[in-house]
């Protein structure tokens, strides 16, 4: 099998790579940002001070902070979702009804129902979702 070949079968498999290529980025930086608070805490510890609030709040739930003490992040992006995964349904819906008669028309019709079961997913969690 030559490399054209084994490309033309595997191409696919460059998105789902480079996707845990990033996550992983993510937690490096992650684990980096929470070194960072309990180093700062200790050092206030070490120095007989009580740390800032703020920094508790880091170290008890990192996600929520970046690292310049500002606000939280904003939680509801379920209605971006919402529209992006409705959006994407909406078009691979389309192409399905352009290429019914193709034998590759069910890879429209699968992701299309996937994308419309994600906006349902996505509509539910900003009904029903944390204020």
């Amino acid at each position: 099998m030559s490399f054209e070949n084994l490309f033309h079968a595997y191409w696919w498999l460059m998105f789902p790579i480079f996707g845990m290529f990033i996550a992983l980025i993510g937690m490096f930086q992650a684990e980096g940002r929470s070194r960072k608070v309990m180093d700062l805490i200790k050092s206030y510890v070490d120095q007989g001070k009580e740390p800032p609030p703020e920094l508790l709040k880091m170290a008890r739930d990192p996600s929520d902070y970046d690292m310049s003490f500002s606000a939280p992040k904003p939680r509801n992006s379920n209605a971006w979702s919402f529209v992006v995964f409705l959006a994407l349904a909406a078009g691979f819906s389309v192409g399905y009804w352009f290429v019914q008669g193709e034998d590759y028309a069910f890879a429209f019709a699968i992701v299309a129902v996937t994308m419309g079961v994600m906006a349902l997913g996505a509509l539910l969690l900003l009904i029903l979702g944390r204020k």
